[in-house]
């Protein structure tokens, strides 16, 4: 019976069942419990609507599955099973894929309960309302007043959608004095004490029903809702309790299996069902709770024990793994081996997708000793940003004995993204290297390499050439690569990267995931070695593997150095993307030492894309980040500072720009001092620091520093009055640029030649000419020798060889020949005053 909401049902009609809308319609039902939000749906949707309905009510009893809140939709535009779309699909991609499937017909989303949503669920439909190709799609979400969250307020607003908020009100006294008349009550107490709550009027009309005084003139404290409810429960038979709480079950059991959980026979739950529905506890047609409230209601309500034997009876039913480890968690400590490895294989599909779903499943099992479930819960810790929980963990797990294989590397893991290396080498020296597995190796490498060595942890010796897993054997390689380019030896890291690269392209995504932190070593030295297209390829496969397999504590620095490599390539705009990405995650993952470096990422893609007040707020942003504390990305960090400074016309630290003997940095370096020169007006040093710039490149062999230097000499020169140089350097810096894959700085160049080209048109040579030095290239130009010229204009030879020199360095000529053909073009034109 639907009674007194048809003003609203009409507007829910009006908006989500239109024939056609510019924008995609949004409506929000908010009221508070039992106030008809689930009843106004369930009339809506039992109209014949034009478009598709994808339905959804998320419970108030946590399954700590990922999307298990929509999980009936997804399955449906997916055509799979939510276990295998979690274990095959990354979150990123099956949102895309859900888009996707809703964009064939026009859709209508309804998810009643939409405060239980779990974050995923909501991270999904948060993504459908903001994304703007959606536009066949409705939505309509129900949530108790009070919650609903302002980022799905946010994304309204990004996605333009329209939206209309419905707020439900108590129903007036005669709608109230309709809905107990149904159930042959009429009370005006009733009706007061309800206070147009349609839920709680139907509760206390049953009460009465069935001879419960649940109105106490006398009662100091008022009479709600709930007391209603469990005055109900308590009113039931033995077999209608039975079947409510094999119905309260979260997730819902299926039909057949109703019977065992609620231990009767066939002839009991039939009358038990009909007995629950007469009521109007439960619906007998879907044999489901009819309202969210009583189910949870009916669950709390379930004595431990009771619950505990429903749930192992509904796992030994379930359709797939992922139900089953949600019943198997509520029976805690008394779970057999065989009930703790399901949950273990569930947190394992789960933690690619939600790491806190993974810590949820896991959690529930920690008074059961189990090393491979510690571990799991570990990593599982990490991918959520909570090192220092995963640290107590590993502590705790070997608090009896030494740390050996992936407890230790998970621990040393911990460690690092603390920025602790010392405490990490110390473990490392009390295991002994002797002892160390493969996993261990690698993570040791990893710290040795990222925080500047250590002369007795020398890791890179401690794999055997001839190893037998070429995820470890490549990930050292790779490793060793950086710790050469890292001290300026590039010779020998060039070599290391390439038996590295060639390694890594070979393996397949299971010899890949365990070293995955690797990768981004690869990528650094695919970057200090302008490698470009190649580190791009490794590291997009990596960043693929990460977000799908669920290691999303690398994602940070996956991030930040694919940033780096797309800026050369002319994708600036994707590398500010990845360098928010990148901040963001290490915001989440606890890597703050990733912060200033995908700072630094947006400093360098900033030129020639961004106004000056703009550069001045990421310049900012940089500075108030701090620095980092490991040792190299803290230079890279400095370095970019002190030139963003002097571009800024703002001190400089010189002790930034400072090079150390064979420095990698060290073309960027002379760049910065030589710009530091050039703002303080001495043409001369800037000019030796562009020369020092080209040399380190050429002797280096990396084309594209030698461009770069190259590059600044052109300015240097241009500062100098010698276009023609300055022309022919920018001109020279193109094919550097060219052979090094450096698209953005090719551009660059070529805008810079075609500006110093135009300029020369315009204004030519001799505009920078005194009046007497013009009168000098006069003479010159007709032939006459620097002593006739002196005779003519009453000089000194000297003056007048001063004269001329000073003519060939302004205007940028080599010869007299090249002062007679300029000055000839020029005074076809008026001359200046």
């Amino acid at each position: 019976m639907f009674i007194g909401r048809d003003a609203e049902l009409a507007l829910l009609r009006a908006h989500l069942d239109a024939e056609s809308t510019a924008v995609p319609p949004v409506v929000v039902v908010e009221g508070s419990i039992g106030i008809g939000k689930t009843a106004l749906v369930n009339e809506f949707l039992r109209a014949g609507l034009r478009a598709r309905v994808l339905f959804a009510r998320p419970d108030e009893v946590a399954t700590n599955i990922p999307l298990a809140g929509i999980r009936p939709i997804v399955e449906e535009l997916l055509d799979d099973d939510l276990p295998v779309l979690l274990e095959e699909s990354a979150p990123r991609v099956l949102r895309r894929r859900i888009r996707e499937a809703l964009t064939s017909e026009p859709s209508i989303v309804v998810i009643d309960d939409a405060h239980w949503l779990d974050g995923e669920a909501l991270d999904v439909v948060e993504s459908l309302i903001a994304a703007p190709g959606v536009s066949a799609l409705a939505v309509l979400l129900c949530f108790r007043s009070g919650t609903i969250p302002d980022s799905l307020l946010r994304a309204v607003e990004r996605g333009g959608a329209s939206l209309q908020r419905i707020r439900l009100r108590p129903l007036d006294s005669a709608d109230a004095a309709t809905i107990l008349g149904g159930h042959g009550v009429a009370d005006d107490a009733l009706i007061d004490l309800a206070g147009g709550n349609p839920l709680f009027l139907r509760l206390l009309a049953e009460s009465q029903v069935a001879g419960a005084d649940l109105v106490d003139a006398d009662a100091t404290t008022p009479l709600e809702i709930g007391d209603a409810l469990r005055g109900e429960l308590s009113a039931l038979d033995p077999p209608s309790l039975a079947l409510l709480y094999a119905l309260a079950l979260t997730p819902a059991i299926a039909p057949a299996t109703v019977s065992e959980v609620a231990g009767t026979d066939a002839a009991s739950l039939a009358v038990a069902t009909e007995h629950l529905a007469r009521r109007g506890l439960i619906d007998a047609d879907e044999l489901r709770i009819v309202h969210p409230f009583i189910r949870a209601a009916a669950y709390r309500h379930m004595r431990p024990a009771r619950r505990r034997r429903a749930h192992r009876i509904a796992a030994q039913h379930s359709a797939d793994i992922l139900e089953r480890a949600s019943h198997l968690q509520h029976v805690g400590s008394h779970l057999t081996a065989e009930e703790v490895e399901t949950i273990i294989r569930a947190a394992e599909i789960v933690s690619a997708t939600s790491p806190q779903s993974s810590i949820a499943l896991l959690t529930r099992t920690r008074r059961i000793p189990h090393r491979e479930r510690d571990l799991l819960l570990a990593r599982a810790l990490l991918l959520d940003g909570r090192p220092v929980d995963a640290e107590e963990l590993l502590r705790d797990v070997h608090a009896v004995g030494t740390p050996r294989g992936e407890g230790l590397a998970l621990l040393l893991q911990s460690l690092r993204i603390q920025s602790r290396p010392d405490e990490a080498f110390e473990l490392v020296r009390e295991a002994g290297a002797a002892r160390l597995e493969p996993e261990v190796i690698v993570e040791l490498a990893t710290l040795a390499v990222m925080h500047d060595g250590d002369a007795e942890l020398d890791s890179r010796t401690w794999l055997d050439d001839d190893d037998a897993r070429p995820g470890h054997a490549m990930a050292l390689a790779g490793l060793r690569a950086l710790s050469h380019l890292r001290v300026g030896d590039l010779e020998r890291g060039r070599a290391a990267y390439l038996v590295a690269k060639a390694g890594f392209e070979s393996l397949t995504a299971s010899e890949l995931l365990p070293v995955i932190d690797v990768v981004t070593a690869m990528g650094w030295c695919a970057h200090f070695l302008a490698d470009f297209d190649d580190g791009v390829r490794l590291v997009e496969r990596a960043i693929r593997l990460a977000e799908s397999r669920g290691r999303f504590h690398v994602l940070p620095h996956l991030y930040m150095i694919l940033s780096f490599l797309y800026i050369p390539l002319d994708r600036c705009e994707e590398a500010e993307e990845l360098s928010a990405l990148a901040i963001t995650a290490a915001e989440k993952y606890n890597w703050p030492d990733a912060v200033p470096l995908a700072l630094t990422a947006s400093i360098v893609a900033a030129p020639g894309r961004v106004d000056a007040e703009e550069f001045v707020a990421r310049y900012r942003r940089l500075v108030d980040a701090g620095l980092p504390q490991i040792g190299w990305w803290r230079r890279i960090v400095r370095l970019f500072v002190a030139r963003a400074s002097i571009a800024l016309g703002l001190p400089a630290e010189l002790a930034d720009l400072a090079i150390d003997r064979n420095d990698i940095f060290a073309s960027q370096k002379h760049i910065g001092l030589g710009e530091m020169a050039l703002a303080a007006g001495d043409l001369p040093q800037a000019l030796q620091h562009a020369e020092a710039a080209i040399a380190w490149g050429e002797q280096a062999e990396h084309t594209s520093q030698a461009g770069h230097g190259t590059m600044f000499r052109a300015r240097v020169e241009l500062a100098q009055g010698r276009v023609d140089d300055a022309l022919d350097d920018a001109r020279r810096a193109i094919g550097l640029f060219e052979q090094s894959g450096s698209v953005l700085y090719r551009r660059f160049a070529e805008a810079t030649v075609a500006q110093l080209e135009a300029t020369a048109a315009e204004a030519g040579p001799l505009d920078v000419l005194t009046p007497r030095e013009l009168d000098v290239a006069e003479l010159v130009a007709e032939g006459h020798t620097n002593r006739a010229i002196a005779e003519r204009l009453y000089l000194s030879p000297r003056t007048v060889e001063s004269h001329v020199a000073r003519i060939l360095q302004k205007t940028g000529l080599r010869s007299r020949a090249g002062i007679a053909r300029h000055l000839d073009t020029a005074m076809r034109q008026p001359r200046r005053s």
